[in-house]
């Protein structure tokens, strides 16, 4: 389980972290706008990066074997994301824990479900858990960059909900 406690933690280190971002090729290539990330655990070995910024108490939560991978991201400004659903390197079935660590004030970043019409806008600290493999799209309308921790986690993993 992931609790709030956890999710708290994951929060304020993630505030408080200058995060060696790098540019994001694939993505950036496909979607036609430039992200900057920094994979924290990521890929079948789960490779822990950087090791040496992962104090005891996060890496204690991220080397759970349920959590797959675990990634700091950056969006640009006046972004629109067409629709797409995010690419699945695991094999099976996961779910994304979204945690908004900056997101610019007044509801203009979203991220919509193509089949429902469901627009959910970001608000900083409110967790959300989504299946990215549905056809989404996203914007971020503002003039601000926004930041996310993503959280990629076994389906059946269970979630405290909550905004930390």
């Amino acid at each position: 389980m992931i609790t709030k406690s956890h999710l708290q933690r994951l929060y304020q280190w993630s505030l408080n972290t200058d995060f060696p971002l790098k540019k994001e090729g694939i993505t950036s290539n496909y979607m036609g706008y430039e992200i900057l990330i920094c994979y924290l655990k990521y890929g079948k070995k789960k490779i822990f990066y950087p090791h040496k910024s992962l104090s005891k108490s996060i890496f204690d939560i991220i080397v759970k074997p349920e959590i797959y991978s675990l990634t700091y991201i950056q969006y640009p400004s006046k972004l629109k994301a067409k629709p797409h659903r995010d690419y699945n390197p695991y094999n099976k079935k996961f779910k994304r824990i979204q945690l908004p660590i900056k997101i610019p004030n007044g509801n203009k970043s979203y991220i919509e479900w193509m089949d429902t019409g469901e627009r959910v806008y970001w608000e900083e600290g409110k967790v959300e858990i989504f299946d990215v493999e549905r056809l989404h799209q996203g914007a971020n309308e503002s003039d601000e960059k926004m930041n996310f921790l993503y959280i990629d986690v076994h389906l059946d993993l269970e979630v405290e909900l909550c905004r930390v």
